[in-house]
């Protein structure tokens, strides 16, 4: 069994990415079901007051999809777990971080981890640009300090998103295809390492 993990801020490609990774190397793709989350919309509308139900939520949303893969065949996934902390890291403070790292803690022990997460890193501009392109209603007032922060936050937890993990630089010029066939390099040079 390998689970290899696509991550990266939002509007990174790592869903399109995890599509192409998996139909090539013929693994199972599992999707973060982010439009089962009932706080996300209200959590970008106000941050502060929707913050601590978003995490839990998704904590438990990872773990339930993960659970059902974990130990059972090869797949990819466009989220790392530790997706999770590093968003909780940055949106909780005080006994609503301790809350969730204790939830975390005991989740986490139960999954297994990516062997290889591949952390796609894009300019903050080129995000911002997605972002808009996309046109996901809750997403379009993220301040563009939201996805700075998110970037820095991700860099310094980089190393904690699975039991390897390699940085793929993506600019604006390169298509889903392209950015498929960096990974899948990154993928085939750990491979034979």
């Amino acid at each position: 069994m390998v689970f290899i993990a696509i991550e990266g801020c939002i509007a990174a490609g790592k869903s399109t990415t995890a599509r192409l990774v998996a139909g090539s190397l013929g693994h199972h793709l599992l999707l973060e079901e982010t439009e089962h989350h009932p706080f996300l919309c209200d959590f970008y509308s106000d941050p502060a007051r929707y913050a601590l139900e978003t995490e839990l939520t998704f904590v438990l949303l990872h773990y339930h999809q993960l659970s059902h893969y974990c130990g059972q065949q090869s797949f990819v996934t466009d989220f790392s777990p530790v997706k999770d902390l590093v968003f909780a890291r940055m949106n909780l403070h005080g006994d609503d971080l301790a809350i969730f790292e204790s939830l975390y803690s005991r989740l986490a022990g139960r999954l297994c981890r990516p062997r290889l997460t591949i952390y796609l890193d894009l300019p903050v501009d080129v995000l911002m640009a997605r972002i808009l392109e996309r046109g996901r209603p809750y997403e379009l007032a993220i301040p563009r300090t939201y996805i700075e922060h998110l970037s820095q936050c991700y860099n310094e937890h980089l190393e904690e998103l699975g039991d390897l993990v390699r940085v793929v630089k993506v600019s604006s010029g390169h298509d889903p295809e392209a950015v498929a066939r960096k990974v899948l390099e990154a993928i085939a040079a750990e491979v034979r390492a």
